[in-house]
């Protein structure tokens, strides 16, 4: 990353004797889209609320563009912010709206319209710009909240789960024009969302947070395939967790024993030694489904629980002995064969499919 627009370094939040966030250290470049998620209470909208300068960290600084914030008020900051509720004006119309911002910046009648005409065009609502706030559609509030915000230029746009409103088919159209938007505006985001497939659609990287900490700050892939934690790995996607004890390594891959499951293998893993006991991930398309055979390293004899069909994929259930939670697979539909409820198989997955996790 090139000199960051902001840094946050060593940032604080108490609210009495409940202390929200505990020693956030991030660095956020130019033009990047960067979301903040995690299960409510984690410490995200605080965040967010001390960037926009709702609240003040209690230790720690701010700084955007070279500028430390600490102190200075929300008006006066490089940025603006869309909430989830959008906070739109009901007895005001698209263009009032859009504009409200803009009367403070002293700009002649001209300039305003070719800004206010300009965010219109920018999110898509050309030709409603007379209509009355409380005629618009959710998807199209939504719009309204983005442009009025973009209409006054900031140079980081925060946003507080914009989109949690939206019905599912609507949201998915504005995550891909959200991110189009961006990408042409080349404005910083800093996006808030407790959606793990909305902020690997949205991100350039992803601070993913628990307790007021960042679990793992990383791009969308490398969280999904190597999480830093077991918190992580069944926040982000779905994964099987499997008990074992590290029993050798050799040549960056270890040795374990799965007890009842039997014996597997998988990438070295940093912090782990001889003797810990670990949890081996595996996500559910790293695991094939094979008809019963002999034992061996990461084969596991199941049964199957439920099996249901989506087309191009079978996700499948299983049962194993000395498991307290099934095993999950999803299989290419290839063959359009899918085995019976009550069929004994096997699960498998190639080593390089596993990662080894600490608690």
């Amino acid at each position: 990353m090139s000199e960051p627009l902001i840094r946050i370094e060593g940032v604080t939040k108490r609210f009495g004797a409940f202390q929200a966030l505990h020693g956030i250290d991030i660095d956020i470049g130019r033009g990047e889209f960067f979301s903040l998620l995690g299960a409510s209470g984690c410490g995200k909208t605080t965040l967010l609320r001390i960037l926009a300068g709702i609240e003040e960290p209690s230790t720690g600084r701010l700084l955007i563009d070279g500028q430390d914030m600490v102190g200075v008020p929300p008006e006066r900051r490089p940025t603006n912010m869309v909430f989830q509720s959008y906070a739109i004006f009901p007895h005001l119309n698209v263009e009032e709206n859009i504009g409200y911002g803009l009367k403070n910046l002293k700009l002649s009648k001209a300039d305003m319209q070719t800004r206010i005409g300009n965010a219109i065009e920018m999110v898509k609502l050309n030709g409603l710009d007379k209509r009355n706030a409380h005629a618009l559609s959710g998807g199209q509030r939504q719009r309204v909240a983005l442009a009025r915000a973009l209409v006054m230029q900031p140079k980081v746009l925060l946003l507080d789960e914009p989109l949690s409103a939206l019905d599912k088919k609507l949201r998915e159209e504005m995550q891909l024009e959200l991110r189009a938007m961006q990408r042409t505006l080349g404005i910083t985001f800093v996006f808030v969302t407790h959606d793990q497939e909305e902020a690997m659609t949205l991100s350039d990287r992803i601070a993913m947070m628990s307790g007021g900490r960042i679990m793992q700050l990383d791009t969308p892939k490398a969280l999904y395939e190597n999480p830093a934690n077991r918190e992580v790995a069944e926040f982000i996607g779905t994964m099987n967790l499997f008990p074992a004890k590290v029993t050798a390594a050799k040549d960056a891959v270890l040795s374990l024993d799965g007890g009842l499951l039997g014996p597997m293998a998988a990438p070295a893993a940093k912090g782990v030694a001889m003797g810990d006991m670990v949890q081996v991930a595996v996500r559910p398309e790293r695991v094939s489904i094979e008809k019963p055979g002999p034992a061996g390293i990461n084969r596991i004899a199941g049964r199957v629980k439920e099996a249901v069909y989506l087309g191009d994929r079978i996700n499948y259930v299983l049962a194993a002995q000395g498991l307290d939670r099934p095993i999950l697979a999803t299989s290419a539909n290839t063959s359009g064969e899918i085995y019976p409820l009550g069929t004994e198989v096997m699960a498998t997955w190639d080593t390089e499919g596993a990662r080894v996790l600490t608690s």
